[in-house]
């Protein structure tokens, strides 16, 4: 198409998505909010990374695991569940020093 000595192109430089492969904020707005903070922590978290489920489930095992781990991280923190240390505030405790309290000292 030609308009004032410019030419129009008239061919779309993007293509259109169909209905199904359109994201619809509204769905995932929906989604999002019936899981629970754990979820959608792991959720954005896979997001982020342009990951879901089914990506995640087709890695080989050690990256699997690695991106695992990096999600437990960011929950137990993003939750609060975390001591000082970075660990699970749930962590085994080192035992206290100092000489043990035999089992029968008490009677």
């Amino acid at each position: 198409m030609e308009s004032n000595g410019v030419v129009l192109d008239q061919k779309p430089h993007r293509i259109a998505l169909n209905k199904d492969e359109r994201p619809d904020a509204g769905d995932e707005f929906l989604k999002v909010s019936k899981m629970t903070p754990a979820e959608r922590i792991r959720y954005f978290f896979l997001k982020d990374r342009e990951l879901n489920e089914d990506k995640l489930a087709a890695m080989n095992e050690k990256d699997r695991e690695a991106i695992e781990q990096q999600i437990k991280e960011v929950i137990l923190q993003q939750l609060g569940l975390e001591d000082e240390d970075g660990k699970p505030a749930d962590a085994p405790q080192p035992a206290p020093e100092g000489d043990p309290v035999p089992v029968d000292a008490t009677r």
